[in-house]
C-alpha cells in the first residue's frame, strides 16, 4: 500500500485543479475527482513511529537508518498507484459512471503540492475525474501495429513504421492529404508543446520531493 487517494469534491478545489492542470474546464464541471498519490511519506512516518530510526534499533539490527525512499521504491509504489487507479475506472464503469484520466496533475508541482498539502516522499501520479456520462460513447479504437513484441523488444524497420503511420492516419486523420499527419500532429501538439515542457520541469521537482531533497 505505497499509495494514497485524495478524494476531491469541493468546488473551489476542482476549480483550482482545472486551472493548474493545463486549463481544462471539464475538471471543474466534474462532481468528483480522485488523485492517486505515490506515497512513501506514510511509511517513513510509520518507520519512525515504531522506532526504526532510533540508535538502539540500529545497533540491535545492524540496519542503518534510511529515511528517504529511492527510485526503486518509486517504481514499486507507482505500479501500486496505477493499479488502484485502473481498478477505480473499472468500478466506476460497473456503476454506470464515466471517468477520464488527467495526467496533467503532475504540472505546476509547487502549487499542486501546496493545494493538496503533499509532504516530501509523495507524488500525485494521476487523477481521475468521475461523473455521469450525458450519452453513451463507443469504445475508442487504438493502434495495434508495433504494439506487442514477442520475447524481446524490437525496433521497428521502415516497413513496420510505414504500416504504423498508415494505420494511425486511417484511424485519426482519415482525410489526411499528407502521409504521417497524425505523427506530425503528436510532435507539434504534444511532444514540443509548452505544457509538456512544464510537465517535464514539474516531474523533476516531484522526483526531488520524492527523494526528500
Amino acid at each position: 500500500m505505497m499509495y494514497s487517494i485524495v478524494s476531491i469534491r469541493e468546488q473551489a478545489t476542482l476549480d483550482r485543479l482545472a486551472d493548474l492542470c493545463d486549463h481544462q474546464p471539464m475538471i471543474a464541471k466534474a462532481p468528483w475527482a480522485l488523485i492517486f498519490v505515490v506515497d512513501y511519506a506514510k511509511w517513513i512516518d510509520l518507520f519512525e513511529h515504531v522506532g526504526c530510526f532510533e540508535p538502539e534499533f540500529v545497533e540491535r539490527t545492524g540496519k542503518a537508518p534510511r529515511r528517504a525512499p529511492g527510485l526503486g521504491d518509486f517504481a514499486i509504489a507507482a505500479q501500486d498507484a496505477v493499479i488502484a487507479a485502473q481498478n477505480a475506472v473499472v468500478a466506476a464503469e460497473s456503476l454506470g459512471l464515466g471517468s477520464c484520466y488527467i495526467g496533467d496533475i503532475v504540472e505546476n508541482a509547487e502549487e499542486v503540492a501546496e493545494l493538496l498539502d503533499l509532504p516530501p516522499y509523495t507524488m500525485p501520479l494521476s487523477m481521475l475525474i468521475i461523473g455521469t456520462p450525458r450519452k453513451e460513447r463507443p469504445a475508442i479504437a487504438h493502434p495495434v501495429v508495433n504494439l506487442v513484441h514477442e520475447e524481446r523488444y524490437c525496433r521497428a524497420d521502415a516497413a513496420t513504421m510505414d504500416a504504423q503511420v498508415a494505420e494511425m492516419d486511417a484511424m485519426f486523420r482519415p482525410h489526411a492529404r499528407v502521409v504521417g499527419e497524425r505523427v506530425v500532429d503528436i510532435y507539434t501538439r504534444k511532444h514540443t508543446s509548452p505544457f509538456m515542457a512544464e510537465m517535464s520541469r514539474s516531474m523533476e521537482w516531484w522526483f526531488k520531493n520524492w527523494l526528500g531533497k
